[in-house]
């Protein structure tokens, strides 16, 4: 039996499966996993979750891909450390989407349903990028005219 961290976060769910609600109203099937899992193949719709001792479940980051074993890997030292932070220790996984589009579709319900956590960008990563480029160069701008007219 494993103690510590790893154990909780390795020890197996009460339930085998969970269905989520997405906006829709559509019911959508999970299988339940270990938030430490890296050996589920194939595409899917995933949800890292934190269970709580009553036994709801939390959704705290709603995802899709393409390849589950690789994306999990992909999000260890990010969205997996940051779900541990708030008590994450599950991982419901969608298999049966046929195609990119039906993930897509299928994801999009569930985040539009449900407040995910690590799924929220702040304004500043919303801002950045080419945004906050554009925002700065008007902002330069501005100053630049604001400076002739003083003048």
């Amino acid at each position: 039996m494993s103690t510590g961290i790893f154990g909780l976060l390795a020890a197996p769910s009460h339930d085998q499966f969970h269905r989520w609600q997405g906006r829709s109203g559509q019911w959508w099937i999970t299988t339940v996993f270990p938030l430490f899992s890296s050996h589920i193949t194939g595409a899917s719709v995933y949800v890292m979750v934190r269970r709580d001792d009553t036994g709801r479940a939390h959704p705290l980051y709603i995802g899709q891909t393409s390849d589950t074993a690789r994306r999990m890997e992909e999000h260890l030292h990010d969205k997996v450390l940051q779900a541990i932070r708030l008590g994450g220790n599950e991982l419901h996984v969608h298999l049966l989407a046929k195609t990119e589009a039906e993930r897509f579709a299928i994801e999009t319900d569930l985040r539009n349903g449900h407040d995910a956590p690590l799924n929220c960008q702040s304004s500043a990563a919303v801002f950045g990028g080419l945004l906050g480029l554009g925002a700065a160069q008007i902002e330069k701008r501005n100053q630049t005219l604001a400076g002739l007219l003083a003048g």
